[in-house]
């Protein structure tokens, strides 16, 4: 067959939406590179739907492991989405995404025609992408369970996690979240009140070198805060401060340091 009927939301089926969760865009890529090795194969002398290839195949031909690739199609056949039967990976389902305008050869649409027709094929009865989509619920359902929720407040937890959606930084996974916790007690806080800390400032993470610097520009800066230490500055730096406000002489200093630089 030169190509078969793929829907553009096939991506929204609860069995690829797991399969998604459990093996992000390499999982779903293999699902599909697999379907259309299928595909190719399916001709009149052959109506199996049978993958040749083994893992070894598949995986030098998509950069995985065969280990990797023979986790994720037992993965497959765990979710219905192929068949495992004596050893022979099928997906039987791909019939019913035959289209006889997929082929100008006779005998093919002969065949198509009658593989649509007859009761023998098999197929699933749950779910899939080739009928009813899932609803919203349970995708959303699908999603909630697969989120770590840290030990902080109810409460402080939603804050955060808008103070992520806003800068776009995704799920608050359980690493992100003890990396937060490591950070924390180096800086010597608890892990709650450098979330709190993020909160405030919108920080989606948080190292504890932030805190050191900001101690270090406060202490470095701390003269800002003293008229004499102000005027003391504008004489090294030669600054004239006749007839000038503070912030007028402060604003000549940082001029005169940045030439310096």
């Amino acid at each position: 067959m030169d190509w078969f009927k793929h829907d553009s939301n096939a991506n929204l089926d609860e069995k690829l939406q797991e399969v998604l969760l459990d093996y992000g865009l390499e999982g779903y890529g293999l699902y599909w590179y697999c379907i259309e090795l299928i595909v190719g194969k399916t001709n009149t002398d052959n109506i199996t739907f049978e993958l040749k290839h083994d893992a070894r195949i598949i995986a030098r031909n998509t950069g995985s492991t065969s280990q990797k690739v023979e986790e994720m199609m037992k993965r497959f056949v765990t979710l219905g989405l192929f068949e495992n039967k004596d050893g022979k990976i099928t997906c039987l389902k791909v019939a019913k995404r035959l289209m006889t305008s997929a082929t100008s050869n006779p005998q093919m649409r002969t065949m198509i025609q009658n593989i649509k027709s007859s009761q023998s094929v098999e197929m699933p009865s749950c779910q899939r992408h080739d009928d009813v989509m899932p609803d919203k619920i349970r995708l959303d359902k699908i999603r909630l369970d697969k989120k770590y929720n840290p030990p902080i407040p109810a409460e402080l937890l939603s804050d955060y996690l808008m103070v992520r959606e806003a800068k776009k930084a995704g799920d608050l996974t359980e690493t992100a979240f003890k990396g937060i916790e490591r950070e924390a007690l180096a800086a010597g806080l608890t892990v709650i009140q450098v979330i709190q800390m993020c909160c405030e400032r919108g920080w989606v993470g948080f190292k504890a070198d932030w805190l050191k610097t900001e101690v270090k520009t406060a202490t470095t800066n701390a003269w800002r805060n003293d008229d004499q230490a102000i005027l003391k500055k504008a004489k090294e730096l030669n600054v004239h401060t006749s007839g000038k406000s503070k912030y007028e002489i402060l604003a000549l200093i940082d001029k005169k340091q940045a030439a310096l630089e």
